[in-house]
């Protein structure tokens, strides 16, 4: 269907349930909630930004979202800043679009033909369980992570006061993988003995305390950055939730996770620091990729394999390819 993009309409009032919707035959344009509707038309806000009509007719292409990709509230916020994008509020940032989806796909199906299951990537990312435990292969890590980090293991060594060993070994398992920098490897292992147990602590209660995720991860947050004296990055901020939880969680990389956010979610606010509104921003542009990948025949085994799809066709060298510009 043509696209057609609109110059801020005079909307009637929005529905009171914001009832999130998908066009049938566009997965990648996202989810959408109802802007106006008059004159047999009907118009749309995506999530990739754009505001776009359908006509009587097509209504029937326009369907309910059956299971979301992220935190609902999360999801109508970001869709209504973009409608206001379109009215008054003119100063709000977009997160420019580098490149289409489709363009992404064509990178990367041109690197590893068979996709996610190409021995390529499996060699390149995945490797084996019982393989060469590379920093960038994600099967070894994930076995390590398992057996480290296990929830009985965890609240073991805490019960014992042993979260010395519990700190070395979360340390360890983030200097055997390439999801954060040396030098924030380094930072924590500079921690004296008192921070060190406040830190395995406080991953413990991350990855497996009974609260809410966000309230998890927002103590987390202020914890890290009163041992570390400064606010984490996202990379020290996501990696561990991604390697524990890798069906649920992903380790963000700002600088392409920004760039892919421009053409999913570019109205969402995406914070240079982790925060926790701008990891439930990140997260849902994760999962609306994986979505995507799945929709063109190439379904990631988890968010890992998101995240080194977006890696691989987004960072600087990519867009290179692309003939785009950061």
């Amino acid at each position: 269907m043509t696209q057609v993009i609109l110059e801020a309409p005079i909307r009637t009032e929005l529905p009171t349930d914001g009832d999130l919707v998908r066009h049938a035959k566009r997965p990648e344009w996202g989810m959408a909630i109802l802007a106006w509707e008059r004159d047999g038309t009907r118009a749309y806000q995506f999530e990739d930004g754009q505001l776009r009509k359908i006509r009587k007719g097509f209504y029937k292409l326009i369907e309910p979202v059956a299971e979301l990709e992220g935190p609902e509230d999360a999801v109508r916020t970001s869709l209504k800043r973009a409608l206001d994008v379109g009215g008054a509020d003119t100063t709000r940032a977009v997160q420019a679009r580098v490149c289409a989806f489709d363009e992404q796909i064509a990178l990367f199906t041109s690197l590893y033909p068979k996709g996610f299951e190409d021995p390529e990537w499996i060699s390149d990312h995945r490797g084996e369980p019982d393989g060469a435990a590379l920093k960038r292969h994600r099967e070894p890590t994930l076995e390590d992570a398992r057996t480290a980090l296990s929830a009985e293991r965890c609240a073991a060594l805490i019960a014992e006061g042993r979260q010395d060993v519990l700190a070395e070994s979360i340390i360890d398992l983030l200097a055997g993988t390439d999801l954060i920098p040396v030098s924030h490897v380094n930072t924590l292992r500079g921690l004296d003995d008192e921070k060190k147990r406040a830190y395995a602590e406080s991953v413990a209660n991350l990855l497996h305390g009974e609260e809410h995720f966000d309230e998890r991860l927002g103590n987390y947050l202020r914890n890290l950055s009163s041992l570390v004296g400064e606010r984490p990055s996202w990379r020290i901020a996501t990696a561990l939730p991604a390697l524990i939880h890798p069906q649920e969680h992903v380790s963000v990389r700002r600088s392409a996770f920004a760039r892919q956010a421009g053409s999913i979610a570019p109205t969402a606010r995406y914070s240079p620091k982790a925060q926790v509104d701008s990891y439930k921003n990140f997260r849902r542009v994760a999962f609306g990729v994986k979505t995507r990948l799945t929709a063109a025949g190439h379904e990631p085994r988890d968010m890992l394999d998101v995240h080194d799809f977006v890696w691989t066709t987004l960072r600087t060298s990519a867009l290179e390819q692309l003939g785009a510009k950061a």
